[in-house]
């Protein structure tokens, strides 16, 4: 596979991956408005013609997650959580 926008597109595919686990354990643990801000990023950006550029948006959202002090994901969740948004944000803009 070619690189997309400077990233190998396994590795978003993987941090893709992360997020729509997060979203299932946000969803499992009743935490459904983080789940739900998260999730409307991610289908923005499926949805809009300028992927992979938009996927920054999907960072932006698992960010404002992460500073929700009632988030109830173990460390590691929000370390894989937050390496997904880092690869995510530095797919570079077209």
């Amino acid at each position: 596979m070619l690189p997309v926008m400077g990233r190998d597109p396994k590795e978003i595919e993987s941090a893709l991956a992360t997020v729509q686990r997060t979203l299932d354990r946000l969803t499992n643990s009743g935490q459904h408005q983080t789940a739900f801000d998260i999730a409307r990023a991610q289908f923005a950006a499926s949805v809009r013609a300028s992927w992979p550029a938009n996927v920054a948006a999907i960072a932006a959202a698992i960010d404002r997650a992460l500073v929700h002090e009632g988030l109830t994901l173990s460390d590691s969740d929000r370390d894989a959580l937050r390496r997904a948004a880092d690869v995510l944000r530095s797919v570079e803009q077209p």
